[in-house]
This record gives structure tokens, C-alpha cells and sequence, in this order.
């Protein structure tokens, strides 16, 4: 979704997006980049009125092609749990 800061009101659990406050093929003044990747993390429903809850993606790594191989995943994070 381009020059946009916010996320759809519509949503099904598992839908992606890409916003971005730039339009499209506009340049990106940004040294990290000014898109950001949300997940629906909660389904949105008309019935009731309610709107999707969205999770943004927090990267741990970037790569450019022309600097090497891209980072590896970090091993130091708490192992997952149950609840």
C-alpha cells in the first residue's frame, strides 16, 4: 500500500501488507528504508463491527546484494514455550 501510514480495516488472519509513506517507485531518502511488513494477527468482522488487528515485522538482519552473503538468524534468543 503505497503513501500510507496506516494499515486496512479489513484483515483475515495470515494476510500480509507492505506500507509504505511513498509512492510508488518514489525514491527513499531513508537509510533503513521507510516500508514496514504487517501481518493480521486478528481477523476482522463485519457482523460485529470489528476491525483486523495487525502485527508489524520487526527485522533482526538487512542484506544488499553486492555486500556478501546475508546474515545468519541470531541463536541467541529464548527458546519458544508453550502459553
Amino acid at each position: 500500500m503505497f503513501r500510507t501510514d496506516a494499515v486496512p480495516c479489513d484483515g483475515t488472519v495470515g494476510d500480509m501488507i507492505l506500507i509504505s509513506p511513498l509512492d510508488r517507485g518514489e525514491f527513499d531518502p531513508e537509510p533503513q528504508g521507510s516500508a514496514s511488513l504487517w501481518v493480521c494477527i486478528k481477523s476482522s468482522w463485519e457482523p460485529e463491527g470489528m476491525h483486523a488487528v495487525w502485527a508489524r515485522v520487526a527485522f533482526d538482519g538487512v542484506a544488499q546484494c553486492d555486500f556478501g552473503p546475508a546474515p545468519t538468524p541470531p541463536q541467541n534468543r529464548p527458546e519458544l514455550t508453550r502459553g
